[in-house]
């Protein structure tokens, strides 16, 4: 499927962005693989946790966050992306 293609290469563009501003890089990612993605989503969402607790400075991660989920839905055959344009289009 041509959306997952572009969620995964959006995700790894996001990834760099993220890694390459952040003082501790993240392991590798496999885009192929959710359980790695649940994994990493995971991972962010504490690291961002202990940075707002902590005072710690690291990249906002919420562009990455949105990558991971888009593309862990997209593994699950669920298009978000298609999902809200036919609800804004029965609006």
């Amino acid at each position: 499927m041509e959306r997952i293609r572009e969620a995964q290469e959006h995700l790894v563009k996001e990834f760099e962005i993220y890694n390459n501003a952040s003082a501790k890089k993240l392991p590798p990612i496999d885009v192929d693989c959710p359980e790695n993605l649940e994994n990493m989503l995971e991972f962010v969402t504490r690291r961002e946790s202990l940075k707002q607790a902590k005072k710690l400075s690291s990249p906002p991660a919420a562009k990455l966050k949105s990558a991971l989920a888009d593309t862990l839905l997209l593994l699950d055959n669920f298009d978000i992306k298609l999902s809200k344009e036919k609800g804004a289009a029965e609006s």
